[in-house]
């Protein structure tokens, strides 16, 4: 699993690719106990895993809620997300766009439906 963080406009940003273990959860949390600067939320980029491990789930669960994390600032971005979400963490599924980008504004779709 490769994990990228990065503080952007005050927020933690948590990119993930590859697999999702209860090895995975631990790194993460580890991750954001470090990184977070205690201010703006926490936001994981799901849209790179590939698998989730049955047993991922209870563990990041079990993980953020023995932490000293904001649970109610963590976010999970995109549908991998719900497999993965905490008890009090949130999902943001942003809807696709007909180009299939999501509308994330690089492949142009937002000037296409201007």
């Amino acid at each position: 699993m490769k994990i990228n963080a990065n503080q952007r406009n005050g927020n933690l940003h948590i990119n993930l690719k590859g697999s999702f273990n209860e090895e995975t959860a631990l790194r993460v949390t580890v991750i954001m106990a470090r990184t977070y600067l205690g201010t703006g939320n926490v936001f994981i980029h799901t849209e790179g895993i590939s698998t989730i491990t049955p047993a991922a789930q209870f563990a990041f669960n079990d993980l953020v809620s023995r932490s000293k994390l904001p649970e109610k600032k963590i976010y999970l971005m995109g549908e991998k997300g719900l497999a993965l979400c905490h008890d009090a963490g949130k999902v943001i599924i942003r809807p696709k766009q007909a180009c299939g980008e999501g509308g994330c504004g690089r492949c142009g779709c937002a000037k296409k439906a201007a």
